[in-house]
């Protein structure tokens, strides 16, 4: 076993034992009587001995063969499910809570609990209609476990997409003061508003994308992504000096996205391609670039100087760039204005490095995830290995922005 399992197999071990204790002196003469001390004792050593074997699996077996079910084991049954869970071993945290949901005499709220981490083991197992079945058995309006219910919901909704369920779920969550101002609940509301104005848009259905949008506004004022949303509907609508004001919005308080609103940013502005228009282009890149220097920036700078004012003045402002910011992208774009000034041989040996440089910079992810590691070549709001909602990064350096 490596240290990490056996950490968890001694806590297992503390846990069963302290459950032990429990049924050994707290339960009443007439009901220990069900199972003698000796049998519960030979039990708890048999499964010791497993774990001792390197057993694990027999081991827990064994503890929850040997403990016996009753008001002051329930929590350690309850643990050891959750535990085994935690480790993967889903397939047996819901075998031990539907045996526990399956005993009789139980108080409600235990019951209660047990059907919650239930719904957890089916949701880590994929059975979401099994888990959302089950959540739903806690949902009347007197149940104290119907908030966790509703969260759950809200995970189980997530998983499947259904963003409107998801929503609704979060809608009854907020009733309650103590999900009301969690920001990060809120957030995630957006989102699902974001997914739902993204299937609206990518059918033309604009005034129900503005529909879902301003609902996103009502979970999250600061929303990047519902301000990025607006801005397409806005370019789409033939309105780019609204689209600009929520694209300099995001590009200012969300400074991670500039790469990802500078395309739009730039038809805002050029749409109507007037020599007014072109300058205020130039003077909002290069305060952005002063502001959050970034290999994009800088070659979106480069790359207007170059058609405003030449090559030789893209060269400068380029090498100027790359002296204050050293990056990899910008030295390829370098290495490219130079290819006009070689022939034969030397031009095409310095091809080849440039074209090499390119291969190696595309094959480079350009975001991170902070809370799992995942990388990738594009942005996505919703990470896809750990599911985590506005985690991803661009990745900074000489070989990122």
């Amino acid at each position: 076993m490596t240290e990490s399992g056996i950490t968890f197999y001694l806590w297992l071990l503390v846990a069963v034992a302290a459950g032990w204790l429990l049924a050994r002196y707290s339960i009443k003469p007439a009901r220990r009587s069900r199972r003698t001390t000796s049998d519960i004792y030979h039990d708890y050593f048999v499964g010791l001995n497993y774990l001792l074997r390197d057993e694990p699996d027999e081991a827990v077996d064994t503890f929850i063969r040997g403990l016996e079910v009753n008001g002051d084991t329930f929590e350690t049954h309850l643990a050891l499910g959750t535990l085994l869970r935690r480790r993967g071993k889903v397939d047996k945290a819901i075998t031990v809570h539907q045996d526990l949901l399956a005993r009789s005499g139980l108080p409600s709220e235990f019951g209660d609990s047990v059907r919650l981490e239930l719904s957890n083991d089916y949701i880590a197992a994929g059975l979401l209609d099994r888990a959302e079945r089950l959540l739903k058995e806690l949902l009347s309006d007197d149940n104290p476990s119907r908030w966790d219910a509703l969260a759950q919901l809200v995970t189980v909704y997530q998983i499947e997409k259904e963003w409107a369920q998801a929503i609704e779920m979060v809608d009854q969550l907020i009733q309650n003061s103590r999900y009301r101002r969690e920001k990060t609940l809120r957030s995630v509301a957006a989102h699902y508003c974001c997914e739902l104005a993204e299937q609206s848009l990518a059918s033309d259905n604009l005034d129900q994308t503005r529909e879902y949008l301003r609902k996103a506004f009502q979970y999250d004022r600061g929303s990047a992504r519902t301000s990025m949303l607006i801005a397409g509907v806005e370019l789409k609508s033939g309105n780019p000096e609204r689209a600009r004001k929520e694209l300099l919005r995001v590009a200012y308080s969300h400074p991670k996205l500039i790469t990802e609103v500078i395309p739009a940013l730039r038809k805002s502005y050029l749409t109507q391609a007037d020599d007014k228009r072109i300058v205020e282009w130039k003077k909002t890149l290069t305060k952005l670039l002063n502001d959050h220097p970034g290999s994009t920036l800088l070659l979106e700078l480069v790359q207007l100087v170059r058609e405003q004012e030449g090559e030789a003045a893209a060269e400068q402002r380029l090498a100027e760039g790359l002296q204050q910011h050293p990056s990899l992208k910008a030295c390829q774009a370098m290495l490219q204005l130079q290819l006009d000034n070689f022939s034969g041989e030397s031009r095409r040996f310095l091809k080849i490095s440039v074209e090499t440089l390119q291969n190696y910079l595309e094959s480079k992810p350009g975001y991170r995830c902070e809370q799992c590691g995942f990388e990738t070549r594009k942005l996505y709001w919703q990470c896809p290995s750990c599911q985590k909602w506005d985690q991803l990064n661009p990745i900074r350096g000489a070989e990122g922005d």
